[in-house]
């Protein structure tokens, strides 16, 4: 029995006192004490004892230990004897603990299968009680538990194994339902957001793009092809330095820009062969210089 003192005695005759035979064991216990002597028996005859002394563990359980013992002699070779015994060691459920067959996180509809495992001796009639936190009655009997989940299965689950020297009862296991209607509704909710400032990101843009002016002025000089100037505007009173002539000799480009009330004058005159183009804006409550360009 489990936290019993158990004595083991190995003993080999002594035919030669001289040369004793010398005895080991195999295996050793943590808490074994062992004592080796030669000793005479009753009948005048000499042997070596060796007692092994300890306190029986469930971990000593199905153990083999051998005494061995080993005659010296004149060749190079020893002559040994050995002998084998195996323990056996009655103790209450050790170990107790619950396994899945599947992760910890389960959903509505699937089957999950718990698993109480204990180490005890004797083993072949042990019971094994399953219950949850919270319930005061026992779930189920048997070592294993099948059931499929519900929203009323997670929760923390534990077992009890017996056996007529004892019993333990296993640590908690947590089941953990996986709501997927939360997962759905989060993700929709990211979507919406994400569709939200897509739609505001577009707006904006569009506003931005109403609230440019874009005019294109077709210029036509005497049978050349026509060139278009595009004049970007945003509100601003734009000088007539801001206006870039084109580096093209016969090209002359222009554009008319609105300032709500704008008035643009533009003439005309031919100077000595030459044509002279005056362009007068005229803004809000303001008045800019003449400017004039020359296309020789």
């Amino acid at each position: 029995m489990e936290e019993t003192t158990v004595s083991l005695s190995c003993s080999a005759e002594a035919p030669c006192p001289k040369h004793p035979p010398t005895i080991s064991w195999t295996y050793i216990p943590e808490s074994a004490h062992i004592t080796t002597q030669l000793q005479e028996k009753p009948d005048k005859t000499l042997s070596v004892f060796s007692d092994m002394t300890f306190k029986a563990s469930y971990m000593d359980h199905r153990k083999n230990i051998s005494c061995t013992a080993t005659y010296p002699r004149i060749t190079s070779n020893d002559s040994t004897v050995e002998t084998t015994v195996m323990l056996q060691v009655l103790f209450p459920p050790k170990e107790t603990r619950i396994t899945i067959d599947q992760s910890a996180s389960v959903s509505v509809g699937t089957n999950v299968t718990l698993t109480c495992k204990s180490k005890a001796n004797p083993s072949n009639n042990m019971t094994f009680y399953w219950h949850k936190r919270g319930q005061e009655n026992h779930l189920d009997l048997g070592e294993q538990l099948i059931f499929t989940v519900n929203r009323s299965s997670g929760g923390w689950y534990f077992c009890i194994a017996k056996n007529e020297h004892g019993i333990q009862r296993s640590e908690e296991i947590e089941l953990i339902m996986a709501d997927h209607s939360l997962i759905i509704g989060c993700v929709a909710g990211v979507s919406a957001i994400l569709l939200t400032f897509l739609l505001i990101t577009l707006f904006l843009r569009v506003q931005r793009v109403k609230a440019s002016t874009i005019m294109e002025t077709d210029v036509s000089d005497q049978g050349q092809e026509k060139q278009v100037q595009t004049i970007y505007t945003n509100g601003g009173f734009v000088s007539g330095e801001e206006l870039e002539m084109p580096k093209d000799e016969n090209d002359v480009q222009y554009g008319e820009i609105d300032f709500s009330t704008p008035q643009t004058k533009i003439t005309t005159a031919q100077v000595s062969g030459e044509e002279t183009v005056y362009a007068e804006v005229r803004g809000p409550g303001k008045e800019m210089n003449q400017d004039y360009f020359t296309l020789e």
